[in-house]
């Protein structure tokens, strides 16, 4: 799965960069190219809604027609080809007050930075499913990493239409005996090398145009009533747990813990330098709620939380440009 485990404990970077979207990859590209140790961590290789665009045209520089995920990759090997890193791992909750900010992703790492900057995007969702809450740690799972090994010959029920949850997917594979992916739109947003990964295994059953009704059971999970919206039938399937990958539009920032201000709705506040009201704590693209989302608009934020970052760890009297 490129889980990026090969790292350093103890290693204090320049930056740590939290999404590997058009903010976090530009972001990357300017941290790394003003010589600043750049680490970034990201949940999936197709990440955020750039990441499941199936077509771009208009981003400038590129001709298209190109994928959303064929232009993070060339993103994000710009930044590498500046010495950034880029390691696979959800952060779930982070310590930002200190001079030296902590990161800590769900499968127990935890990176250190002198500065951060918030990069992790809008998808994150704003419902939950009937029994989820009740189920959690008794069945419902968000990281198959983490709880995949307790499924082990047992069905279990993956939520999801993008590659982050195809990766999951493949890895509890290696587990569970049967896995039905229910997917609630009529396609998996995903590279299609993954989907044809995914599909030649032959305990996952896909079941693509099927919502989540409810997850139930007694005081584990028993079972997962669905609808069908093809035939717009109910019914049952029997499974031990439950993983949840969905995405959504809200703000991915409850790592955060509310240690920066944000607005009601979860909206990021940052001054003319991209900067947070936490000292070396910087955010950029759709984390700030900006009005027109287009991955131009996120890179430019990404360049500039990027360059503040600069002038921040360096001690500079300004912001100093790039070319």
């Amino acid at each position: 799965m490129g889980l990026g485990l090969n790292y350093t404990p103890d290693k204090v970077y320049d930056v740590i960069i939290i999404g590997a979207g058009p903010a976090g990859s530009t972001a990357a590209i300017y941290t790394a190219r003003a010589g600043l140790s750049t680490l970034v961590l990201f949940r999936a290789e197709a990440d955020g809604a750039l990441g499941v665009t199936q077509q771009i045209e208009n981003y400038p520089g590129v001709p298209g027609p190109v994928s959303g995920y064929e232009l993070l990759k060339i993103m994000r090997e710009q930044a590498k080809s500046f010495g950034a890193e880029f390691v696979r791992g959800k952060v779930i909750a982070s310590d930002l007050k200190g001079e030296i900010k902590k990161v800590f992703t769900i499968d127990g790492r935890e990176f250190q930075g002198k500065t951060v900057i918030i990069s992790s995007g809008a998808m994150e969702r704003a419902n939950k499913f009937k029994g989820e809450e009740e189920f959690l740690g008794r069945g419902v799972s968000y990281c198959g990493v983490c709880d995949a090994a307790f499924f082990k010959d047992k069905p279990v029920v993956v939520i999801g239409e993008d590659d982050y949850a195809l990766e999951e997917a493949e890895f509890i594979a290696r587990f569970s005996n049967k896995i039905y992916l229910v997917v609630p739109s009529s396609r998996i947003k995903a590279p299609e090398e993954e989907i044809e990964q995914i599909e030649s295994l032959e305990n996952v059953e896909i079941l693509l145009r099927h919502r989540v009704v409810e997850i139930v059971g007694n005081q584990l999970v028993e079972g997962v009533k669905l609808k069908d919206l093809n035939k717009m039938e109910e019914k049952t399937l029997n499974v031990d747990g439950v993983f949840i990958f969905l995405g959504g539009t809200k703000p991915s920032v409850e790592f955060l813990m509310g240690q920066v201000e944000m607005t009601e709705g979860d909206c990021i506040v940052v001054n003319e330098e991209m900067m947070t009201s936490v000292p070396g704590v910087f955010a950029a693209g759709d984390v700030l709620c900006t009005n027109i989302k287009q991955a131009v608009i996120a890179a430019a934020d990404g360049c500039k939380a990027a360059l503040a970052v600069d002038k921040f760890v360096n001690k500079k009297a300004k912001i100093t440009s790039q070319w």
